[in-house]
């Protein structure tokens, strides 16, 4: 999500025109604040007013610790940025290659920063750079004078801080906390109807992934949300530990549900029927998941929905292990009946552990915890990239510049440097380029029509007060209807920074018409730049997957860590990678069900691994299941070497085979300690042939090169 965009709001449609009675008062508080603001700037005779209704804007937030904590590091920012431009100004004001150079320095810093950053800290460090570069070009063209144009600035901005931070904290203030806490109830039962779909085997594959989809962008806004808790009060504040154990704990039931579905489906598609007494065990576990889904005081009885599915466990368990015991079922039967049950069990399991998770979020007492490393957040190699990146532009920009002489050269950097805002954290600058630049020369239209055909009507600020309440009060409808809130925030910004004149009200439309040319020119050469310099998070996605297939899964296999701490730091990686990944990308979305699947087979290679060191299993059974192993993590580790298309997958195919072979080959008696570990043994077997054979996703993770991830 753009840093500048407002989240939508819980439970608001994403539709038509949310015409609600609180997007009313939402956007008539955005409106009278937006008026105080410039009113108050006019009245203090600041040389740019416009910046004080604009700040309003920038900070348009759907809770009260959100506006907090954007206007906090917004503040920052500004202050240090002025700071740093004073200096700058002073030591290099007569020398343009130097205090280009300087510009340069405080750009690279502040986007290398915000590309490490996550939330709104990356927005402080952005708003920074912005800061920086407009306090010393316009410094520079008038030394004497930049101490007040700093003071202006923050001056300017602390305004529309204040009237924005005192209009959402007195009129109808919505908490961040409050937020969270429906999103995770709405998340929670979304889980469980997905849960539910996983257990009918005729669900289609696609159904899921739809379904699975339309969770994980709620999970990345977890994060985000509990940050702004931290500025609320301390009833309102999450727990970041417990935030993040709550996010593993999402996605290890996405995980255990995704391996239960492929088997159910396997046995359907093969016309194998399951037992008739776990056909009758799984029914009740899809009725009450179906409750639960569509229970919306779920939150206030997270016991009974644990003491719930925790009756529902111990049948599925005991059922498991009458099945085992039998005799009269081939041990493949056995396997797919078992496996079944363990993968059902497992779901419902995590299931209950993240209601437990998300209860202890807000434990009374607790703080919110030390921010969250990784995030949205890139790596340090992206960071240099989109940090030169940023410099380079404004390098290319400043030749321009001095080439041509061209008078509107403040307006381009202006322009330069907003458009770096969407090329931060992105893999596709344009995604967000495009339709942000298209909805400010769409607001630059409006505005110069507004100039040029109604302001020499008005007269006195009262007028020009009531004629601007007019046209932000269906801008701050659109602003909150989640659907335009991001081309209706852009347009609005800048269309209020272009109508709201300088102190004396002195509209000059020829001015302002080559204000908006350098505005939209600026910003064309930044997205030119960032289109022929990308700068993508394809490095950490890339050495997630191969710390994974290299690292962990073989760890699982030789039995040198416990399986459950490697699916955690799966599922851990995982969630780090949420933000950066776009699911309609085929690539992304196989990168996920990749990583999804790798966390559920690292805990049944730790379950062939302890088989394999029980003295009870036969010794040819033992000797096949520890060289099949050591084969595997020999395979894995050497996976994403292998080519597209090489033999990895048929090789790990042959090694189990091997150890199934070996499994058949033993005749234990039935009952028996040794029967028992062999069908454990077989069922995990099961599991691992299901990701060879069935997971595309598992198979292809060595094929996903730079260009898809």
């Amino acid at each position: 999500m753009p840093l500048n965009q407002a989240l939508p709001r819980v439970g608001e449609p994403t539709g038509l025109l949310n015409l609600n009675w609180r997007n009313i008062v939402f956007a008539s508080r955005l409106a009278a604040a937006a008026i105080a603001a410039l009113a108050l700037a006019y009245w203090l005779e600041l040389q740019e007013p416009q910046w004080a209704i604009l700040t309003v804007y920038l900070l348009t937030q759907s809770s009260t610790g959100a506006a907090l904590a954007k206007g906090s590091f917004r503040f920052l920012g500004t202050m240090i940025a002025a700071a740093y431009a004073l200096t700058a100004v002073k030591l290099f004001s007569q020398d343009p290659l130097l205090l280009v150079g300087s510009a340069m320095l405080w750009t690279f810093a502040c986007y290398y920063g915000a590309a490490r950053a996550s939330n709104f800290a990356a927005y402080g460090f952005m708003l920074a750079g912005f800061t920086g570069l407009l306090v010393i070009f316009q410094g520079a063209a008038a030394p004497d004078a930049a101490w007040l144009v700093a003071v202006d600035r923050v001056s300017e901005i602390s305004i529309g801080i204040a009237c924005a931070t005192l209009a959402g904290a007195l009129v109808l203030p919505d908490h961040a906390g409050t937020q969270l806490r429906a999103l995770m109830a709405s998340t929670f039962r979304a889980l469980a109807d997905h849960c539910a779909l996983a257990l009918r085997a005729a669900t289609r594959g696609q159904a899921l992934m739809d379904e699975r989809r339309t969770i994980l962008p709620k999970l990345v806004k977890f994060d985000a949300l509990r940050s702004y808790t931290r500025f609320e009060a301390p009833e309102m504040r999450a727990d970041a530990a417990t935030m993040d154990e709550v996010t593993r704990e999402f996605l290890a039931v996405l995980a255990a549900a995704r391996g239960l579905h492929l088997r159910l489906a396997a046995l359907q598609e093969g016309g194998t029927a399951l037992p008739e007494p776990l056909t009758a065990a799984l029914e009740p576990a899809i009725l009450a998941l179906g409750r639960i889904g569509a229970d919306p005081t779920m939150p206030g009885h997270t016991a009974r929905v644990r003491a719930e599915l925790a009756l529902i466990r111990r049948d599925l368990a005991g059922l498991a292990r009458r099945i085992e015991g039998s005799d009269d079922l081939p041990l493949g039967t056995r396997a797919d009946a078992i496996l079944v049950c363990r993968q059902a069990v497992e779901m419902l399991r995590d299931l209950s552990l993240l209601a437990l998770a998300e209860q202890a979020a807000f434990r009374p007492g607790r703080g919110a915890g030390a921010p969250r490393r990784g995030g949205a957040a890139s790596g340090h190699p992206t960071a240099l990239l989109q940090g030169t990146r940023a410099a380079l532009a404004l390098m290319i920009f400043c030749v321009f510049w001095h080439a041509t002489q061209w008078d509107q050269g403040i307006a381009g950097i202006t322009g330069l440097a907003l458009m770096n805002y969407q090329c931060v954290n992105t893999d596709d600058p344009a995604k967000l380029g495009w339709p942000y630049l298209r909805a400010v020369v769409a607001a630059c239209f409006c505005a110069y029509f507004t100039i040029a055909f109604i302001y020499p009507w008005l007269e006195g600020f009262q007028t020009l007060a009531a004629f601007l309440f007019l046209v932000l009060l269906p801008a701050g409808l659109l602003i909150g209807t989640p659907r335009y809130a991001r081309s209706a925030g852009t347009f609005t910004i800048f269309y209020v920074a272009a109508a709201a004149t300088g102190n004396v009200f002195t509209p000059d439309p020829l001015t302002f018409a080559n204000f908006c040319f350098g505005l939209v020119f600026g910003m064309f050469v930044c997205l030119m730049v960032a289109r022929l310099v990308p700068a993508t998070a394809r490095a950490p996605r890339r050495r997630a997957l191969r710390h994974t297939l290299c690292v962990l899964l073989p760890q699982a296999a030789r039995g040198e860590r416990p399986a459950s701490q490697v699916a955690r730091e799966i599922t851990h990686l995982l969630g780090a990678l949420l933000p950066q990944l776009s699911l309609a990308r085929a690539g992304h979305d196989r990168l996920l069900r990749g990583l999804l699947a790798c966390a559920s087979s690292a805990r049944e290679l730790g379950r062939l691994r302890q088989v394999a060191t029980d003295p009870s299993l036969p010794e040819p059974a033992r000797r096949a299941i520890e060289g099949g192993l050591q084969r595997l993590a020999a395979l894995f580790a050497a996976w994403p070497s292998s080519a597209p298309g090489a033999t990895p997958p048929d090789a790990a195919r042959d090694a189990l085979a091997g150890m199934w072979s070996a499994l058949e080959a033993d005749d234990c008696r039935p009952g028996s300690r040794a029967a028992g570990l062999v069908v454990e043994a077989a069922t995990s077997l099961r599991f691992l042939e299901d990701r060879l054979t069935r997971d595309h996703a598992f198979r292809d993770l060595a094929s996903l090169d730079g260009r898809l991830l």
